[in-house]
């Protein structure tokens, strides 16, 4: 399906916004988030290649939440809050592997197989037989989907991961990001709000001024087409040195055009023709927000360019993305710097900012219901 051009902007009919400034400081706003909004909905929990071999786990600690994720044998993926349900501690502190296929909490040994399940307790004998009877750590659901593996904290009541993306699967499909090679990324921490943060990601007419001296043009972002599918996004930016004006129709937009999506509600994928980069975005309080940043590239050089020089560019990108984070993130702090303000209560978007007011009207879908 096509995506850019004026007959396919969505623009004008998402029209301008407003939004009181109060969303990004009330205490009370920020709980609803949290168990309406975050407990409710699919998040990236990292790359599939971070788990290669079965007994491999990865630590995913976000919005007060700890998960384990782990590769099973067979490949399949389980996970479960990484919770001892004996007296709340951690069962693990990090990612690691588990050779034995037993992960032992270290404050009186309850076991647990890479499933969650206690399969062995010490003294049982001096407890209720009802309280132990079929014990697990709480299940988290799991899916993995072009090379992502995504995580819910609701497993009774979540949708079909292909089906909770909807839109997005076709128009991601086309990058075969499966077939992708992991490079690597950074964390970072933003004294901002959460959605202060996201916001940054959802519009590109900040590019010239905030990123002036990393992104150095190449972005045609006046002329940049919007759509929603609710709850996601996207944004299609052209790049000046492909000649989208010259494409043969129907446009693959994906392969002239910087194409940024929102994976509603914490994920933004920033995709070239041939990398990418995702960021995730997770509160850790009203007003400081952690975010985690992965690079993917196609494992086969573009045309014209050799291996050597491909891995080479792909590298220098990882660079770029903490740049360029660093950028986006001290611009997010002077937000967050301003948060008591008197003099500035309300914020308005225009219509380059549409996927703004859009993203705030499914927020509230979500902390409503």
């Amino acid at each position: 399906m096509e995506r850019w051009g004026d007959e396919n902007d969505a623009s004008k009919s998402l029209g301008t916004a407003q939004a009181d400034v109060s969303i990004y400081t009330d205490p009370q706003r920020f709980a609803l988030e949290r168990d309406r909004l975050f407990r409710r909905s699919w998040h990236v929990a990292g790359r599939c290649e971070e788990l290669p071999r079965a007994g491999d786990y990865l630590l995913w600690e976000r919005t007060g939440q700890s998960v384990l994720v782990v590769r099973q044998e067979g490949g399949g993926l389980a996970a479960f809050h990484n919770v001892c349900r004996h007296r709340g501690s951690r069962i693990v502190s990090k990612s690691g592997h588990c050779a034995s296929g037993k992960l032992v909490c270290p404050f009186h040994g309850f076991t647990y197989d890479l499933q969650g399940r206690v399969v062995d307790v010490p003294e049982r004998s001096t407890f209720d037989p009802a309280h132990l009877d079929g014990l697990r750590a709480g299940p988290v659901a799991v899916e993995s989907w072009g090379g992502w593996i995504f995580i819910h904290f609701d497993p009774a009541n979540a949708a079909p991961l292909e089906e909770y993306l909807g839109e997005l699967v076709p128009e991601l499909s086309w990058y075969g990001m499966q077939d992708w090679k992991y490079y690597g990324g950074s964390t970072y921490v933003a004294e901002a709000n959460w959605k202060v943060v996201l916001e940054g990601f959802l519009e590109a007419w900040h590019t010239p001024t905030a990123h002036s001296g990393t992104l150095r043009g190449g972005f045609d972002v006046p002329r940049s087409s919007f759509a929603t599918f609710d709850p996601h996004s996207m944004m299609v930016v052209p790049l000046t040195a492909l000649d989208i004006d010259s494409a043969p129709r129907p446009i693959e937009h994906q392969r002239y055009a910087d194409c940024q999506y929102l994976l509603f509600p914490s994920a933004f994928l920033n995709m070239f023709p041939d990398q990418g980069y995702l960021i995730t975005v997770h509160p850790m309080d009203e007003h400081r927000t952690f975010c985690q940043g992965y690079v993917v590239a196609r494992q086969t050089p573009p045309e014209g360019l050799s291996a050597e020089k491909w891995e080479k560019s792909v590298q220098t990108s990882l660079e770029l993305m903490d740049r360029i984070m660093d950028e986006d993130l001290s611009i997010a702090a002077e937000i967050g710097a301003t948060k008591h303000s008197f003099g500035h209560r309300t914020n308005i978007y225009n219509t380059l900012e549409c996927r703004i007011g859009a993203f705030h009207r499914q927020v509230e879908k979500f902390i409503a219901s």
